[in-house]
């Protein structure tokens, strides 16, 4: 006599038990299972979505096969919990009453999580048939950990204009998948020379974004301009050393870099493993106070410092002629921007009217798609003046960080990491303001 209940937990575990498991035996378990639960189609799932953009859908796949499938579904509330781990997670992420979607390759996978997870009290769980296999079939959105998987970049380098180009990061924390890549990078051509925006992550993303932009042109890189002190900004800057380019920054990124320079290449080793090969911290050749600018051959490009903004250290390449601005971490797009310890948001929003003094046309934000002013604006100056103005109305009831956590952040919950750093930006706003 079988033990179902071996059988079932082999089954919701993952593991391989083709001698314990008759292919009968398995589809009397889907049978039953598929009566029990709550179900949805793909069709039902676009209009669930339009109508509750923010539910959660919840990805019960490994990073591997994420990543083998060639993706995910792209909504407002992605998670991934990997279906040995589901049980002793789930909580992290949803509530017991709250309606959320199960989602894996083909369907199978999760419907079977589905009934655990209504067994174990989730009554308001649906179990998406179709899954992701279904979704990207149908012509659905989705997204991916690597977009570019013959380059180490993240996404393919796009034309912003004549002569002026990105490769735009992944709008997530860092991903081994994405080597790190989740800030913008770019490249401006002059007639004699070409100037880098950001040197990478590492000395491999370096190598592998100067590979493409030696598919556009074969002149020399002679600058590499560090947005601020940031890893993925700065890691990579050996090798365009190696290449006999000239890495400047402002000057408080050198001190940063001299200072956390260690602290900063470790963390990153611990996320890119063998990645990370070559990679080494070095100091900028030439730095700058307020503006520097750089001639590139019938091309002038200029470097601006507004003040502390994100960090101490931001600055924006500023394309006079074109009116581009790439705009570092002073501008953000499609993920919510995180506020640190050492954020200082008043200066940030002082920076931002210099500026939006400049009136770009078009915005290469430092974390998403490019884009231009109204859009940056609304997920950077907007964001942070409605953060402060609610904190602020608190401070002044004598209220707490409890009442902080429940501000109405609806407009912003459809941004990538808004699960990482929602709460998070409020209780680091909220202390900083205490004080202010």
């Amino acid at each position: 006599m079988i033990n179902k209940k071996a059988i079932i937990t082999s089954l919701l575990l993952g593991l391989s038990t083709p001698t314990l498991i008759s292919a009968i035996e398995v589809n009397n378990l889907i049978v039953e299972a598929k009566k029990e639960i709550n179900k949805i189609d793909t069709k039902g799932l676009v209009e669930l979505l339009k109508k509750d953009p923010n539910i959660q859908i919840i990805d019960v796949r490994t990073r591997d096969e994420i990543n083998k499938d060639g993706g995910y579904i792209k909504t407002n509330n992605y998670s991934n919990i990997s279906r040995d781990k589901l049980e002793f997670l789930i909580a992290q992420y949803v509530k017991k009453d709250e309606k959320f979607i199960i989602s894996c390759s083909d369907g199978n996978r999760s419907l079977l999580a589905t009934k655990t997870l209504k067994d174990m009290g989730y009554k308001n769980v649906i179990w998406y048939k179709d899954s992701y296999n279904g979704w990207s079939k149908a012509g659905n959105k989705t997204n991916s950990l690597d977009k570019y998987s013959d380059s180490l970049l993240y996404n393919k380098i796009e034309k912003v204009a004549d002569g002026v180009y990105t490769s735009i990061g992944i709008t997530a924390p860092y991903l081994y998948e994405s080597t790190a890549h989740n800030n913008n990078l770019g490249f401006i051509i002059g007639d004699d020379s070409v100037l880098v925006w950001n040197a990478g992550s590492s000395y491999l993303l370096a190598q592998s974004f100067h590979k493409e932009i030696k598919k556009i042109t074969n002149k020399p890189v002679k600058y590499v301009l560090l947005e601020n002190s940031q890893g993925h900004a700065m890691l990579g800057s050996n090798y365009w050393k190696e290449q006999g380019a000239i890495i400047v920054a402002q000057e408080l990124a050198k001190e940063e870099i001299e200072t956390k320079g260690d602290l900063i290449f470790n963390r990153l080793k611990r996320v890119l493993r063998d990645k990370f090969d070559g990679t080494q911290v070095v100091s900028p050749d030439e730095v700058f106070k307020d503006n520097m600018k750089f001639d590139l051959g019938n091309r002038t490009v200029e470097a601006k410092y507004f003040g502390y903004a994100h960090e101490h250290s931001d600055i924006i390449l500023w394309l006079e002629k074109e009116k581009i601005a790439f705009a570092g971490d002073i501008a953000f797009n499609n993920r919510l921007l995180p506020i640190f310890e050492i954020t200082q948001t008043q200066k940030w929003l002082e920076a931002w009217e210099k500026f939006a003094e400049l009136n770009a046309k078009i915005v290469v934000p430092g974390h998403g798609d490019t884009t231009d002013m109204p859009t940056v604006t609304k997920y950077t100056k907007d964001y942070l003046v409605y953060l402060r103005t609610k904190i602020e109305e608190i401070l002044e009831e004598d209220g707490g960080l409890n009442e902080a956590y429940n501000i109405d952040m609806s407009d912003y919950k459809h941004l990538d990491t808004y699960k990482e750093l929602g709460k998070q930006n409020i209780a680091t706003l909220f202390k900083q303001m205490e004080f202010e």
